[in-house]
C-alpha cells in the first residue's frame, strides 16, 4: 500500500458563531490526523499528517475558497487547476466536425471545452488528454479554446488557440487549379471537378508513383533514366509542349514515353549524334554533361547520344550488355 500517493482533506472548525471579526484569530491549536488499524493511536499507526492549526473562525476561511456559494469546492479543484497545453490538429475547416484532442494537466470528468463561445461536446480519455469536436464556424480566424466546470472557466489568461480554414481561401483555390491540371482525367467528368475528388486523384496518384517499392533494377534504372531526361534533356520547341499535357500520367511525368521519337536513346544513333554537334565529357557525370558546340534550335533532336549524363555502353557493362531500359522504347515500359 503506497499512502504516498493519496491524500485526505480534513476541514475542521470550531463550534462558535462564524462570522467575520468573531473569536480571536491567534487562538489556535494544533491538530494531527492519525490513520491506525485501532481506534487509539497506541496501536499500528498507517500515516500521520502534517500539523495544522484551527482557530474560530476557519469556516470564513473555507468560504473564501468555494467556487460556487451553494457548493463546497472539490479537493482537486483547490490544488490542481485544469490547463491546456496543447491542440492536436490545431486547424481544421470552418465546416466544423472535426475530431481534436485536447492536451494538458488535471482534467476531470465533468469539465468542458468551450470554442470560443460555443460548448462543445467532449469525452475525458485521460487526465492529460480530451476528446473533441469541432464546431462550425462562419468565418476563418483563431478561436481560443478554454475549459468550464459549473459556469467556472479556466484557461482565460492561457487559452488553447484554434485556426479555421476556410475551402475556399485564396491560396487553397489556387492549390486546386494546380492539382486538377495533373491528375488524371476520366470519361465523363465535368470541367470543375469537386475538390474531394481532386484531392482523392491526387492522393491516388502520390501512392502509385512512391507507394509501391520495386526490386526490379531494370525498372529502377529506366525510370531513373525517364526523370533524367526529362529534367535535363535539350529544349523542346513551343509547339512540343502542349503536347505534354496530354500525355498519360506516367508519361508526362516519370518517362516522356511519348517522345520517343525526339529523346529516345538509341545506340544505332551514336555515330551521328557526335556529328551533330554534341559532345560528351567523358570524366563527368553532371546531368550537364553534354556540351553543345551549337545552339540547341540548330540541332535535331532524332537522336541524342548513345549514353546519358557521362555513361555509356561500357560503364553499363555490369548489367548485362543489355541497354533497353534507356532506349525509350515502348515495348519496354512498364507503363506502356
Amino acid at each position: 500500500l503506497f499512502l504516498h500517493r493519496f491524500f485526505l482533506k480534513f476541514f475542521l472548525k470550531c463550534n462558535q458563531n462564524c462570522l467575520k471579526n468573531a473569536g480571536n484569530p491567534r487562538d489556535m491549536r494544533r491538530f494531527q490526523v492519525v490513520v491506525s488499524t485501532t481506534v487509539n493511536v497506541d496501536g499500528h499507526v498507517l500515516a500521520v499528517s502534517d500539523n495544522m492549526f484551527v482557530h474560530n473562525n476557519s469556516k470564513h476561511g473555507r468560504r473564501a475558497r468555494r467556487l460556487d456559494p451553494s457548493e463546497g469546492t472539490p479537493s482537486y479543484l483547490e490544488h490542481a487547476t485544469p490547463c491546456i497545453k496543447a491542440i492536436s490538429p490545431s486547424e481544421g475547416w470552418t465546416t466544423g466536425g472535426a475530431t481534436v484532442i485536447i492536451i494538458g494537466d488535471n482534467f476531470f470528468d465533468g469539465l468542458q471545452v468551450i470554442f470560443g463561445t460555443m460548448l462543445v461536446w467532449s469525452e475525458l480519455i485521460t487526465p492529460h488528454a480530451i476528446r473533441v469536436q469541432t464546431p462550425p464556424r462562419h468565418i476563418p480566424g483563431v478561436v481560443e479554446v478554454t475549459l468550464s466546470y459549473k459556469s467556472k472557466q479556466f484557461c482565460k489568461g492561457t487559452p488553447g488557440r484554434f485556426i479555421y480554414t476556410a475551402l475556399n481561401e485564396p491560396t487553397i483555390d489556387y492549390g486546386f487549379q494546380r492539382l486538377q491540371k495533373v491528375i488524371p482525367r476520366h470519361p465523363g467528368d465535368p470541367e470543375r471537378l469537386p475538390k474531394e475528388v481532386i484531392l482523392k486523384r491526387a492522393a491516388d496518384l502520390v501512392e502509385a508513383l512512391y507507394g509501391m517499392p520495386h526490386n526490379n533494377q531494370e525498372i529502377i534504372l529506366k525510370r531513373a533514366a525517364d526523370i533524367a531526361e526529362a529534367l535535363y534533356s535539350v529544349p523542346r520547341n513551343h509547339n512540343q509542349l502542349p503536347a505534354l499535357a496530354n500525355t498519360s500520367v506516367h508519361a508526362g511525368m516519370m518517362g516522356v514515353n511519348s517522345f520517343s521519337g525526339q529523346l529516345a536513346v538509341n545506340v544505332s544513333e551514336a555515330s551521328q549524334a557526335t556529328n551533330q554537334g554534341f559532345t560528351r565529357n567523358s570524366s563527368s557525370v553532371s546531368p550537364h554533361g553534354y556540351v553543345p558546340s551549337t545552339t540547341p534550335q540548330q540541332t535535331n533532336y532524332n537522336s541524342v547520344t548513345t549514353s546519358m549524363n557521362g555513361y555509356g555502353n561500357a560503364g553499363m557493362s555490369n548489367l548485362g550488355g543489355s541497354p533497353t531500359f534507356l532506349n525509350g522504347s515502348a515495348a519496354n515500359s512498364p507503363y506502356a
